[in-house]
């Protein structure tokens, strides 16, 4: 398992897109968080400083609050005429489907659901 000074560097060496991690003040939390969640979905892989850090991102940037209101489920806001819909955001980060697939809970509803059609 990385450290925190690994996925550091492999961030600021790798990733454009790092304002969340930079400006986190609680980086050591939310690379638990993403080592949690990603050993949950994907319990067979051995995580890197790759795999975390898209995850780790992708995870900070959702504490935008718009992001919030999506994993509350609300689809829309509206204001008077004014409306903002809001399309729901994954779970998992695309790069790290991308490179390991569906996650766990993923498969094991599809196996579920074929289960059922019998």
């Amino acid at each position: 398992m990385p450290t925190l000074n690994e996925l550091d560097k492999w961030i600021f060496e790798n990733l454009l897109d790092r304002k969340s991690w930079e400006d986190s003040k609680e980086q050591d939390i939310a690379m638990n968080q993403a080592v949690r969640n990603l050993t949950r979905w994907f319990p067979s892989v051995q995580l890197t400083a790759e795999l975390i850090a898209y995850q780790v991102v992708w995870e900070l940037q959702g504490l935008d609050p718009v992001l919030k209101y999506q994993k509350q489920g609300i689809k829309a806001i509206s204001e008077g005429p004014d409306r903002i819909d809001y399309q729901t955001r994954d779970k998992v980060a695309p790069e790290i489907r991308e490179i390991l697939g569906q996650p766990a809970y993923e498969i094991e509803t599809v196996v579920l659901d074929a289960g059922r059609l019998m």
